[in-house]
């Protein structure tokens, strides 16, 4: 986007999706000299693009808790199920650290870090847009509806939003016209355009002072070097946000990060009259629908696939599928795009936000990067200038990972 990196700028942030324009905004603003390194042609060119928009402190539950381990040993196999592990040996030791991950006091404590995180993280949202940040932000809330029973029943039991029986769900969102039993609506929520968050994020950073720059490769060299494409950098601190691709790029300096690629997909349909006007989680079939400007989309699964993008269809018409049991048959809409990328997947399930001499990691954000983004940001404006963090980052180290047996 702009003429060619400094030779040594202060910060140099390795990513272009939500979390590392959000820190290129946050540092220009304090002053630093900031280049940003994507390596695809154009900022989002990752997960940040695809993802359903959400800003949900509702919806704080790490992926690694008792509920996911139960149903994920259950759909373990199932190509179309939503939650989905494609057999390979170097997903093991991950699935392991899951399982470690999975019991309830530990989910109970991720989900507190993540609710905390995720309230401050919305407030943050709406100050871009206060700050003349077009994002595509909206606070319509979020409903949650359930087909079953069991999952109505223990949403209501756990709920902090409005309980709501069938009567009442369709009043709301009289879109929904298939079988249900309830739901809950999250008042307090939002959504916002996944892209187009991240172009005007990107647009206000350069505005501030910061370089960003496009379609560059980047290896991190031990010193916190950076050997680019277009010429090697030497930063004072290098901010790792690359997403899935953190792992590779930390372990040459000797941070272990156990990232995982969870591939997530989206199908945007053209928009009709009498599509939802609120974004709606489909508990099941863990389906989201989100209403976009000029599109409707459907999200959702965990495909558990190392680093593989190729779409699998027969998880696309899971999602469509889901869609038409709660919405109508949606078989002659027009469909404007089939999609698919990769979440990075800690096996806690709690983002990696910490710093390591003269790097900081911003990575593992999983299904939240785009909610926790804002706040993510101020973190790493405030590792970065040395101060201290003004939430407890212990969590989320990067030190939190061990081997999971020691050589003798």
């Amino acid at each position: 986007m702009c003429d060619s990196p400094s030779i040594d700028p202060d910060v140099v942030i390795v990513g272009g999706g939500a979390i590392g324009v959000a820190c290129a905004l946050e540092l220009a603003r304090r002053g630093a000299e900031v280049t940003l390194l994507e390596r695809g042609p154009h900022l989002a060119f990752g997960c940040s693009q695809g993802n359903a928009g959400l800003i949900v402190p509702s919806h704080s539950v790490p992926i690694a808790n008792p509920a996911a381990l139960r149903d994920g040993l259950r759909w373990l196999l199932k190509p179309d199920s939503p939650f989905y592990l494609r057999p390979r040996a170097g997903v093991l030791p991950w699935l392991a650290r899951f399982a470690i991950a999975s019991r309830a006091a530990r989910a109970a404590a991720g989900t507190a870090a993540i609710r905390e995180l995720s309230d401050r993280s919305l407030r943050l949202h709406a100050e871009l847009v206060a700050k003349g940040i077009e994002t595509g932000f909206e606070r319509r809330g979020a409903l949650s509806v359930y087909e079953t029973e069991a999952g109505f029943r223990n949403a209501a039991a756990a709920a902090e939003g409005d309980v709501l029986d069938e009567a009442e769900v369709r009043k709301l969102e009289p879109a929904l016209s298939g079988t249900l039993l309830g739901g809950v609506f999250h008042r307090d929520d939002a959504h916002c355009e996944p892209r187009g968050f991240v172009e005007a994020v990107g647009r206000a950073a350069e505005d501030a002072g910061a370089r960003i720059r496009t379609g560059v490769e980047v290896r991190v060299r031990p010193g916190v070097r950076l050997e680019t494409s277009e010429g090697d950098l030497r930063p004072q601190i290098v901010v790792l946000a690359a997403g899935v691709w953190s792992g590779r790029l930390a372990r040459t300096l000797g941070v272990f990060l156990p990232l995982e690629g969870g591939k997530g997909y989206h199908v945007d349909l053209e928009p009709a009259a009498g599509d939802p006007r609120i974004p709606i989680f489909l508990h099941e079939s863990r389906t989201i629908a989100t209403p976009l400007a000029g599109r409707l989309r459907l999200s959702g699964t965990l495909e558990l696939a190392g680093l593989d993008l190729r779409i699998s269809e027969r998880r696309v018409e899971a999602i469509r599928r889901a869609a038409n049991r709660a919405f109508g048959d949606y078989g002659g809409r027009r469909v404007l795009e089939t999609w698919a990328g990769l979440r990075p997947c800690t096996p806690d399930g709690l983002p990696v936000i910490g710093r390591k001499d003269g790097l900081v990691i911003a990575t593992g954000h999983a299904m939240k990067g785009l909610s926790l983004a804002p706040v993510t940001a101020k973190l790493v404006g405030e590792l970065v200038a040395g101060e201290p963090p003004s939430h407890d980052l212990t969590p989320f180290s990067p030190d939190r990972f061990r081997p999971l047996l020691r050589r003798r």
